[in-house]
């Protein structure tokens, strides 16, 4: 039983909510029952941490067998936890480190680029509408928020696992890389000149998605095949960009479902 907050462990734990400590050690805290039961069984995880509560209701050391256990005084936990009526459980595990290169590309592959997309539930939120829709892969720019920001994480629902994520390409390498393997670049854009439900979107495509101010990167919009935007027939100027990219996700899966893709 941990019962100070002194304790190298908890230290260890606390350092792990910063970007810098993330990058350093490739480690990332996963809080909650249920979203440390879905960490897939190719990630490494360090050690476990429950807290004395949540041991009474839950045979740990017989179902989490996989990394130490560390079990600490409920007060501990909750000056761990981001929540404020947290579970009792979390997970020290490695960072899933994708590479570009390496991600499965086909004739029906259907990938996002996010371009400094800053806010974390949004980019929770996007991570888990693409994993639920049928998005084969995301790619997020640098200038985008941390991927393993605690909100981001808790937003996803555990779809973090379930999707190619890769993080910190810059814009030349993104552009570069889908054109070499000849996606239909497909950008969201206030200029855009037709909505998504006017454009095949069941090609090879990538669909790019802006910062919540400012839109798509020129660099992004230059190369596009198409420029598109929803059609909207209410007062406001905009939607929220994990909404709009629902709507966007939902209109490929449509198309392809009507066109017996899957």
């Amino acid at each position: 039983m941990i019962l100070s907050i002194q304790n190298k462990i908890i230290k260890q734990t606390l350092k792990l909510k910063t970007k810098k400590e993330q990058e350093k050690t490739k480690l990332v805290i996963i809080e909650g029952e249920r979203f440390v039961n879905q960490i897939h069984n190719n990630i490494k995880i360090e050690y476990y941490l429950f807290s004395e509560s949540f041991c009474k209701k839950i045979d740990v050391f017989n179902i989490y067998k996989d990394a130490p256990i560390y079990i600490t005084s409920d007060n501990i936990f909750k000056k761990i936890s981001e929540t404020v009526n947290p579970q009792g459980a979390l997970a020290i595990c490695n960072i899933i480190n994708q590479k570009l290169e390496n991600i499965p590309i086909n004739k029906n592959s259907f990938f996002i680029v996010l371009d400094r997309v800053m806010d974390p539930g949004n980019l929770g939120s996007i991570i888990r509408s693409a994993d639920a829709l049928g998005v084969s892969a995301i790619i997020m720019s640098k200038g985008c928020v941390n991927l393993y920001n605690d909100k981001v994480l808790r937003a996803t629902m555990g779809s973090i696992f379930n999707i190619p994520i890769v993080t910190n390409y810059e814009s030349n390498e993104i552009i570069s890389y889908l054109k070499h393997n000849e996606f239909n670049i497909i950008c969201t854009h206030l200029k855009g000149n037709k909505s998504p439900f006017e454009v095949d979107l069941c090609k090879k495509i990538v669909l790019i998605i802006g910062n919540e101010a400012n839109g798509v990167l020129d660099e992004y919009s230059k190369e596009a095949n198409e420029l598109i935007k929803i059609p909207m027939i209410g007062k406001v100027e905009s939607m929220n960009v994990s909404i709009a990219s629902s709507i966007m996700f939902y209109e490929v899966l449509s198309q392809r479902l009507r066109n017996n893709f899957y």
